[in-house]
């Protein structure tokens, strides 16, 4: 049997900042997907070692915002809490795992991070800024609550299908301006953009869902095992 390819996935924190949290749906499409999942703190100094354990990252997603700093904004009402430490290592660790050209997979908060790293700018809060609603859905968070449209010949096309794709939706921020080179892969009806992807690197790509919370639908499914094929691709 062949090793299972190596998966980090960056880890959210409570309030406090005392516990590290990471709904298990993330472990199991890792691990449903082939891959063996790799759990990562916030430990800045040491974000090149734990790079160079893995085959695959997995940014996930959580509740906060990233500091509009980043890209070149002030911050605006709308825009919530920001998580500096976890945003600084992830960022660094992003960075590096594209420049190694790593496959990466960026979900909800982690797609927004994608974008910023290459240069995009986020819409601080829709409702606010955009006056566009129906991306937070009530509980429970694992129930398709809208469709978006995926583009046909893009690596998500290939993956899910183009066309239509009933998704969750948990997020109040999203991509205002791509990034040079980011081609954005899905949107929602009301134009808000819902995937991303990297077409110069061999695996990256960014959903605004959270496609780990609905894998019994196998078009969802499909992203994790993409993700857990580049790195086995990059192993060989």
């Amino acid at each position: 049997m062949s090793p299972r390819p190596r998966i980090g996935i960056t880890l959210d924190a409570d309030a406090s900042g005392r516990r590290y949290e990471l709904p298990r749906g993330y472990v199991e499409a890792v691990l449903d997907a082939g891959g063996l999942p790799i759990l990562l703190p916030h430990a800045v100094d040491v974000a090149g070692a734990y790079l160079s354990l893995l085959d695959g990252l997995v940014v996930s997603g959580g509740d906060f915002d990233l500091p509009p700093e980043l890209y070149g904004e002030a911050r605006r009402p709308g825009c919530g809490p920001s998580r500096p430490e976890r945003t600084r290592f992830e960022k660094d660790l992003l960075e590096a795992a594209l420049a190694a050209r790593l496959p990466v997979l960026g979900v909800c908060g982690g797609m927004q991070l994608l974008d910023v790293v290459r240069g995009g700018t986020l819409w601080q809060d829709l409702p606010g800024e955009a006056g566009l609603h129906g991306h937070e859905q009530p509980a429970p968070k694992d129930v398709p609550s809208h469709e978006v449209t995926i583009a046909p010949g893009t690596q998500l096309a290939a993956l899910s299908g183009a066309g239509p794709l009933m998704v969750n939706s948990t997020h109040h921020q999203a991509v205002r301006e791509p990034g040079p080179g980011v081609l954005v892969s899905a949107r929602a009806p009301d134009g808000v953009v819902e995937a991303i992807e990297l077409p110069d690197l061999p695996f990256a790509l960014g959903v605004q869902w959270h496609p780990e919370a609905t894998r019994d639908d196998p078009r969802h499914a499909a992203i994790y095992r993409g993700l857990v094929d580049a790195a086995r691709s990059l192993r060989r």
